[in-house]
């Protein structure tokens, strides 16, 4: 049985959605990952936030709560009913204090301002760390279930047969390190 792999930081972490589980504790009837089962994770992201996320010019995804979700993430636009690209969530950052965010370059000049201004958006505040963003080709549409506000499960969705738009970075397409 194979074990999910995802090359992380230029290495290779297995299992890492299996949060310590063996391998071979699945049952072996059915072989599917979880992500076969259930389709890839979208997070819900506001424009223009979801634009700068597969930009490439923010980092930074800040959130009320941490995740446990590790790998490939489908980048979901609030509100149009279609996913617009994915990016590799890596790690999660907090709980941050106001400077944290103020000074983070990760983030964009404007949202940094905002906080400055205006405080944590959040009384405990987190920073998803996202790289090797990847635009569809063209939106995806999905079925948004009801009261789906953060993630949401996208069972139709197969990320290998997804068309990806030429990345204007040609193969130097900004990576975290």
């Amino acid at each position: 049985m194979s074990v999910s792999v995802f090359d992380l930081f230029g290495w290779k972490d297995a299992g890492i959605l299996d949060f310590g589980r063996r391998a071979d504790s699945r049952p072996h009837a059915h072989s599917a990952t979880p992500e076969e089962e259930v389709g890839p994770r979208g997070l819900m992201v506001r424009d223009p936030f979801a634009t700068q996320i597969l930009n490439g010019e923010k980092v930074w995804e800040i959130r009320g709560r941490p995740t446990q979700i590790r790998g490939p993430v489908v980048i979901v636009k609030s509100g149009t009913g279609k996913a617009f690209g994915t990016v590799n969530l890596v790690r999660v950052l907090g709980p941050l204090e106001k400077d944290d965010l103020v000074q983070a370059q990760e983030l964009p000049l404007p949202e940094r301002e905002e906080v400055a201004r205006d405080g944590l958006p959040y009384a405990k505040t987190y920073a998803y760390v996202l790289s090797n963003p990847k635009w569809f080709a063209a939106p995806i549409a999905y079925r948004h279930p009801s009261g789906a506000v953060t993630w949401v499960r996208l069972p139709e969705l197969n990320l290998e047969a997804v068309s990806y738009a030429t990345s204007p970075f040609r193969n130097s397409q900004p990576r975290l390190v």
